[in-house]
């Protein structure tokens, strides 16, 4: 889209000399002469067709256009000042930032970055962990680890994909205090009378997971329990609490007996991707790890 909009120069030049009411402090802020101050202000105002100055022997001051100008540009400067920072590579202390829940960042990412952080000692990294939230924006951040359906389209935007089949479990004391056995379990055993009352926790009530998992035209009538974060549903799991859907990433806790897995059935079609949007400048130093990651997935 085209503007009409002056050069930057001469709005530099005038933001400086009109902060300050004075053409040679602006002159040795921006390390020019006051010659050149004066002429991109005459610039300017020969630009826009007014006097931006009003000016006396000894000082100068702000017309009424000029006030307005300065109140827009200062505003604007801030502005972009403020998204510069935000997408200039290593700004904020950070040279790549990822999205990743902070279930994922624990189990997967964490020992993967530890082991790139060992041969690139220079790379900083930020994770930003509200993937699940509603003003999530993908374009914010270098890339992205999320659970999601796998398709199998791996391209430049989703480069990688880790299938994780879905299963239930349970804390072992939980059947223990219903006096039930784990040994040989059939999936339509969760729906009789001895474990439907106890409770399935899940995520988000709109995709139900534990029906696709079930397989069967009669609903399962367990009571559904949400609770968002997958650590926390983990922990309430190994409490006691209710069964959770669990993946690969809760192996620590099945191999250390908090949890146990009674049924062989899975539930494929789901798993974790690396995706990237496609408006979003990725640094050198992010596709290094994003490479990194995908290598020793």
């Amino acid at each position: 889209m085209k503007h009409a909009l002056p050069p930057l120069d001469a709005l530099k030049v005038f933001e400086s000399a009109a902060r300050q009411l004075s053409f040679s402090l602006a002159a040795r802020e921006l390390c020019i002469t006051k010659g050149a101050v004066s002429y991109q202000i005459r610039r300017l105002e020969e630009a826009l067709d007014c006097a931006l100055f009003q000016r006396t022997v000894r000082q100068v001051y702000l017309t009424h256009a000029g006030q307005q100008l300065l109140q827009t540009t200062q505003r604007s400067f801030a502005d972009l000042d403020d998204t510069l920072k935000r997408i200039k590579p290593g700004e904020g202390n950070h040279d790549v930032l990822i999205g990743a829940t902070t279930y994922v960042a624990l189990r997967w990412l964490s020992p993967r970055i530890s082991g790139f952080n060992h041969i690139n000692p220079d790379t900083s990294i930020l994770l930003q962990h509200s993937v699940n939230a509603g003003n999530f924006r993908i374009q914010d951040v270098d890339f992205v680890i999320r659970w999601c359906r796998m398709d199998g389209k791996i391209n430049h935007q989703r480069p990688l994909e880790l299938p994780m089949p879905l299963f239930p479990v349970c804390s072992p004391r939980l059947l223990e205090s219903i006096e039930i056995s784990a040994a040989g379990m059939q999936v339509d055993e969760l729906s009789t009378p001895a474990l439907a009352s106890i409770p399935l926790l899940c995520e988000d009530r709109s995709l139900d997971l534990w029906q696709a998992w079930y397989g069967r035209q009669q609903p399962l009538k367990n009571p559904r329990r949400v609770v968002e974060d997958a650590n926390v549903r983990t922990q309430a799991a190994v409490d006691g609490q209710g069964w959770t859907m669990a993946d690969a990433l809760m192996q620590r806790e099945l191999d250390a007996g908090d949890l146990l897995a009674p049924f062989a059935h899975r539930l494929d079609g789901f798993g974790y991707a690396i995706e990237t949007s496609p408006s979003r400048y990725v640094n050198r130093k992010a596709l290094e790890l994003r490479k990194w990651l995908i290598d020793h997935a």
